[in-house]
């Protein structure tokens, strides 16, 4: 039986974070594509959080780097850019991305669980929706603590237990019409009606007949990043101050409303307000700190 890690590195190395979001077959349109969406879309505060401009002439690692869409905003702007992901394909794809736009940056495939660098290596470290994926997030958070450089800072972000996504959508909503995708016609007509993804529906529909009972656990997971996904974790405030405890100064904010998990209700949201529930029950819980 596979250990929890090689499951983990099995999924995101067949569906590397992001790779989905453009069709196009020219490379370089396609890579661009991702970060128009990235950036202009739903995730538009990314470049807020990040602070891209901030770490000229810094060694900056990306922890679960992907396909390196932020690492190359990092690294445009001037800084000497480390990224690192469990995941050779997602590795590969990423230095295909710095070629293409002749931006230098290093790469290492590697389980962030025990990082191959030396002490004291980095000024800043940056992991935006990978920790949480990880079978022991507080390993990640030790050894990230042992590679930064006195005064050095972090910048992570976690999915928020404390926000509509969890509490009304994933524990609430998802739970009360997930029978109704037993039959067989079912997950069709859901899409076709709602927009959403029906291979998603479908998945959820597979995993429910054979499982039945799930933990609360198994439920979180497969309710974040598609239904095949096989670890995420949630985190109140508590809980990532504790994480992050032997840092010497952590701040948390929220971001992030996705009204594109609520169909065509989603739509009749104005932007203004959207923004606003992003910022106080938003699903992305970011997190800075300084050692």
């Amino acid at each position: 039986m596979k250990s929890q890690l090689a499951v983990v590195q099995d999924f995101w190395n067949t569906n590397p974070c992001q790779s989905d979001l453009s069709h196009a077959t020219q490379r370089r349109l396609y890579f661009e594509e991702i970060s128009e969406k990235r950036y202009n879309g739903r995730e538009w505060h990314i470049p807020v959080t990040a602070a891209f401009d901030t770490y000229r002439d810094k060694e900056v690692l990306e922890i679960g780097c992907s396909i390196a869409t932020d690492g190359l905003e990092f690294a445009k702007c001037g800084a000497n850019y480390t990224g690192l992901d469990l995941t050779p394909h997602s590795i590969e794809l990423a230095e295909e991305r710095f070629r293409l736009f002749n931006v230098p940056g290093n790469f290492v495939v590697s389980n962030a669980e025990e990082l191959p660098f030396p002490d004291e290596s980095f000024d800043h470290i940056y992991s935006f929706g990978v920790i949480h994926h990880a079978p022991h997030p507080e390993k990640i958070v030790a050894e990230m603590h042992r590679i930064l450089r006195k005064g050095g800072t972090f910048t992570v972000m976690l999915y928020n237990r404390s926000s509509i996504n969890y509490y009304l959508e994933i524990m609430f909503l998802r739970k009360i019409f997930r029978l109704f995708l037993l039959p067989k016609f079912m997950p069709r007509t859901i899409a076709a009606l709602t927009g959403f993804d029906r291979w998603k529906l479908e998945g959820h529909r597979e995993i429910l007949i054979q499982k039945g009972h799930m933990t609360k656990q198994e439920w979180i997971s497969m309710n974040t990043d598609g239904p095949f996904c096989p670890l995420a974790r949630v985190y109140n405030h508590r809980e990532a101050a504790e994480l992050f405890e032997d840092f010497a100064t952590v701040r948390q904010e929220v971001w992030e409303f996705n009204s594109e998990h609520w169909s065509f209700l989603g739509r009749l949201i104005p932007r203004k307000f959207e923004r606003w529930l992003g910022r106080h029950w938003g699903w992305h819980r970011m997190i800075y700190g300084t050692k």
